[in-house]
């Protein structure tokens, strides 16, 4: 008992002495339900009911912390690592810190510069966008520069905030970690970002390219995406909308790969030169102690498939409802509907149509 005590006094002391120098945060979130899912398509049916992990928000812990350097200058860096929390896994098995593991210096001055592994400048201001995060049915799902993904080997700059205005710039040097130290052989990409944000008013416009290194036959090997949106915070209701343009296939590498072209690109067709055309619309309004959630998106391919049928629109909508038992904790509902898409791999020529309903808790530290 007496070496216990003395043990935490000595840690207690030590923790002390660091914080006087640096603040370092254990923080994460913990999400978990159950849910039902139905699919359905051109001779294919599947239905199944479970547990799932990140109904509403992605399962994750992290650390992240800053030094004061004197001068206004300071030291930031964020740990962040997803797992399940239905069986403990990691959500990586190659990463410690798959969502990011970066180290920077920042200046209210001069802006906020970080080095490893993060999100992209596109999918952090586009993604600020989203009032439904429900998992695959949220805006990534078809504004897939948007998604919950982070480039390795990036550099971010983010400018200081000027009267609301905002912009950043990200380039990656090795996106998908295929040949460190030799450049002209890595896939690299660039993110520019322009964001506003001034009381109840926030809008975003981005472009990111993403450069493969080996090109898939009868492709440009550049995917771009575009992307504009604003929201609106009305007090008694929020309302969000936006549209992106992607072309050549998906720039996060993010987007399934159902005709084995060896890169997560999405459908051959669209990486072969395709258009998608996205909209989406969403709306939020407080209830009680929770908030109704609504969103809905539209994806528009422009190609064909190899048996010559046109490529169809792709939709989905979701609702649903978020109690807030606490600051930290929450619960939550929702149905989604998808048509003419798949969750995994998108676009999916059989006409697959996906229902998906699901309640859970999710508790924050």
């Amino acid at each position: 008992m007496k070496k216990t005590l003395f043990a935490t006094a000595i840690f207690a002391a030590l923790s002390g002495m660091a914080q006087a120098e640096t603040s370092v945060t254990l923080y994460g979130l913990i999400d978990t339900g159950v849910g039902y899912q139905r699919i359905k398509g051109d001779n294919y049916h599947e239905s199944k009911v479970g547990m799932a992990n990140g109904v509403s928000s992605g399962s994750r812990w992290g650390l992240r912390g800053a030094e004061d350097l004197g001068d206004g200058w300071s030291t930031r860096f964020q740990l962040e690592s997803g797992f399940d929390p239905s069986t403990g896994k990691r959500a990586d098995d190659d990463r410690m810190f798959n969502y990011g593991a970066w180290v920077g210096l920042a200046h209210d001055r001069y802006g906020d510069l970080r080095l490893g592994r993060q999100y992209t400048v596109g999918k952090t201001y586009g993604n600020a966008l989203e009032l439904a995060s429900w998992k695959d049915m949220g805006m990534g799902a078809t504004f897939k520069a948007s998604d919950n993904y982070q480039f390795s080997n990036l550099v971010n700059y983010y400018t200081p905030t000027w009267q609301g205005f905002q912009a950043g710039v990200g380039y990656s040097f090795d996106a998908d970690d295929s040949n460190r130290f030799k450049t002209a052989a890595n896939n690299r990409a660039l993110s520019l970002g322009l964001k506003y944000e001034q009381g109840p008013l926030l809008a975003v416009a981005t472009w990111d390219q993403l450069r493969l290194a080996e090109p898939i036959e009868g492709s440009s090997g550049r995917p771009q995406a575009v992307q504009l949106g604003a929201s609106y915070d009305f007090e008694v209701f929020k309302v969000s909308a936006g549209w992106s343009r992607q072309r050549n296939g998906y720039v996060g590498l993010d987007g399934g790969d159902p005709d084995n072209l060896g890169r997560n690109l999405g459908p051959a067709a669209f990486a072969r030169g395709g258009t998608v055309n996205a909209w989406l619309l969403g709306a939020s309004m407080p209830v009680g102690h929770g908030t109704v959630v609504a969103q809905w998106s539209l994806a528009r391919p422009d190609w064909k498939w190899e048996d010559g049928s046109t490529a169809r629109n792709a939709q989905l909508v979701t609702l649903g409802y978020t109690y807030n038992l606490s600051p930290r904790t929450t619960l939550y509902a929702f149905a989604g509907y998808a048509s003419n898409y798949t969750l995994d791999n998108q676009f999916d020529p059989g006409h697959s149509h996906t229902s998906r309903f699901g309640t859970g808790i999710s508790h924050r530290f």
